[in-house]
């Protein structure tokens, strides 16, 4: 990819707890498979080709650490390639991050894509309301291929999550994207770390809100096919992570001694090494992984989160 021309007007103030990230998107150039560039002329000038060329956004920070967002997308990155490996659907987007100096750097924008926050609140009805307005009725061929897309990117989250411990998932912190997968962003609390001066709060092992069981298991009785698609690519995820449990700890244990505030508590290496459950046979991690999912099946202390970031920060919950 090349930047052909910023787009100055475009430029927005992204909201934030403490600083102000500033959004810019760009006219690139992409190249095609088998050869020449797509967007702009075919020598790469802007504007001399009847189709418009593409665009990109980023996002500018200055005064955040962006190398535990690079740290936890290398790890996301990682399971992608094995779960990819294994031929397992699981949908993971290890997005973009460049540090461009201390406390600063450019994240890439993930396209197509809206934060949970961002779909708007509703009244009643959550996700399933949007998966309603946005791709028609249950059973019609969209709604299914949908929910399958948020079935493999919830499970593949889910494992990613649990490894990495991420907090702070908020659903300003969680996109949807225009196919119906779920996109974690921002990685600020993971590793044992988080939010409140390492309050803890967020106890669940990775996030299962409601809304997400209303969609991932009409009916609400754990029995329901696309609940059981859940489970099942959720423990096929974690079996295929563990085949690559030492590269995972080994990329992270390469940043140990970083001043990263995820290593601020000890140990980090070590419980991260610990969550692959290396001492057990995968009949009995695959059931490990299923009493996770059920630690986290509309945990509370998640809703309550959610609750507490609205009356804070105005995140629709």
């Amino acid at each position: 990819m090349r930047i052909l021309r910023a787009l100055p007007q475009s430029a927005t103030p992204m909201p934030s707890a403490a600083k102000c990230p500033l959004l810019i998107a760009f006219e690139v150039e992409t190249s095609r498979k088998g050869g020449g560039p797509a967007g702009g002329a075919p020598d790469g000038r802007p504007g001399s080709s009847s189709r418009p060329p593409p665009r990109q956004a980023c996002i500018f920070k200055v005064g955040d650490d962006c190398r535990q967002d690079v740290l936890a997308l290398q790890v996301i990155d990682l399971l992608q390639r094995e779960f990819k490996a294994a031929h397992l659907p699981l949908y993971l987007a290890p997005y973009g991050v460049l540090p461009t100096g201390y406390e600063r750097g450019v994240i890439e924008v993930v396209p197509e894509a809206k934060s949970r926050a961002g779909v708007g609140e509703l009244a009643d009805g959550g996700l399933r309301e949007v998966w309603l307005r946005e791709f028609g009725p249950p059973g019609s061929e969209r709604y299914e291929r949908a929910r399958e897309n948020l079935i493999r990117s919830c499970a593949a989250y889910a494992v990613a999550s649990y490894l990495l411990q991420s907090k702070d998932r908020h659903n300003g912190n969680i996109l949807l994207d225009s196919q119906g997968h779920v996109v974690h962003i921002d990685f600020g609390f993971i590793l044992g770390i988080s939010p409140g001066g390492n309050l803890g709060f967020e106890s669940a092992p990775f996030k299962l809100s409601y809304e997400m069981t209303q969609l991932l298991d009409p009916g609400s009785r754990r029995a329901s096919k696309p609940w059981r698609r859940f489970c099942a690519l959720c423990v096929r995820g974690f079996l295929a992570a563990r085949h690559s449990a030492a590269h995972v700890v080994a990329a992270v244990a390469m940043m140990e001694t970083s001043g990263l505030p995820c290593f601020s508590r000890g140990r980090s290496v070590q419980l991260l090494r610990q969550r692959f459950v290396p001492h057990l046979s995968d009949a009995l991690a695959a059931q490990h992984m299923l009493r996770l999912i059920e630690q986290a099946y509309d945990k509370w202390t998640t809703g309550f989160y959610d609750y507490v970031q609205y009356l804070q920060n105005g995140i629709p919950k």
